[in-house]
């Protein structure tokens, strides 16, 4: 198989039914934090998947993987609800989407009675933001039971930015959220992980960052260096990060061969951050690594094989 007749696999998929951001609404979440997921050609209706259908077939992408986040589950019925939904989707339109799991964090009980349910529905694991509505982040103590059965379970973990600029208003204050806050949440969500040694805590858990994991390969001696002369961390940082696995949402030929370097090409999944770029921008984020300045197989791996051992696919 040549890289230009692979099948893509894109990783990193959004959808957001209408009625689930009413939900959340209803729940208390503020319509400003929603707002960004609806108008988007995005629901989960008939029409919609439809058109999705059509630009992925477009893309030469065979499957998505859905997640809901940054728009998490306020409460237990609404992570039940979403889970349902893409447990509907699934089934619908039999070979095209995989998806993870929500669970209502950072209420860790009710989470812990929702996690049997997300597996028992086939996803491929959960998917949780960078930071919760109330500043927990995932470092979090009391998550050490979500943890633990998450890495009883072998599970995969995509962490996703939520678009709160760090919580810091010299992002958030100044409009840049989503410019640059994002990848900025997905590194910083990475080093507390590293940081708390929950990769070496729980080693069964395989972690999927978003956005080539922001500027977490460009800093990767930094990031070393801290760990060797100032015992910044509990476990080598590159070592751990080349045991991650990073989607390519990020459509920059130099950064996707720098992520290759850093993390390993056995590492770099596709991915495309739909609804956010759609069309001829969704064509791109596969195009971009088809045409990349790397070995054919490496492209293949990014686009379809690093995915298939992740999650065990056929």
């Amino acid at each position: 198989m040549t890289v230009n007749d692979t099948l893509a696999i894109d990783t990193h998929a959004h959808v957001y039914p209408a009625r689930y951001l009413d939900m959340l609404e209803q729940a208390g979440v503020d319509p400003d934090t929603t707002a960004i997921a609806r108008g988007m050609n995005a629901d989960s209706s008939d029409e919609d998947m439809r058109t999705r259908l059509q630009w992925m077939d477009k893309a030469g992408v065979e499957q998505q993987v859905l997640a809901v986040t940054p728009q998490v589950p306020a409460d237990a019925q609404t992570a039940q609800w979403i889970n349902d939904e893409y447990a509907r989707l699934i089934d619908t339109y039999p070979g095209r989407f995989h998806a993870y799991g929500a669970l209502p964090l950072p209420d860790v009980e009710a989470a812990l009675a929702e996690l049997p349910h997300v597996f028992e529905r086939g996803f491929l694991g959960v998917s949780l933001p960078t930071v919760f509505r109330d500043g927990t982040t995932l470092d979090d103590e009391s998550f050490a039971p979500i943890w633990t059965q998450l890495n009883d379970r072998h599970a995969v973990v995509n962490i996703h930015p939520t678009g709160y600029g760090v919580c810091s208003p010299l992002i958030a204050d100044k409009g840049l959220a989503w410019v640059n806050g994002a990848p900025v949440e997905d590194a910083t969500a990475t080093l507390h992980l590293l940081k708390a040694g929950i990769p070496g805590k729980y080693p069964n858990i395989r972690f999927h960052i978003a956005h080539l994991g922001g500027d977490l390969a460009f800093m990767f001696q930094r990031i070393e260096d801290n760990y060797t002369d100032w015992d910044a961390f509990p476990a080598s940082p590159q070592e751990t990060l080349r045991t991650f696995y990073f989607d390519a949402a990020n459509f920059y030929e130099p950064a996707l061969r720098l992520a290759v370097e850093s993390y390993g090409d056995t590492q770099i999944l596709g991915g495309s951050d739909h609804p956010y770029f759609q069309e001829d921008k969704y064509v791109r984020a596969f195009n971009y690594v088809r045409q990349a300045k790397l070995p054919e197989e490496q492209r293949n791996s990014i686009l379809r094989t690093n995915a298939q051992r992740l999650y065990q696919l056929d």
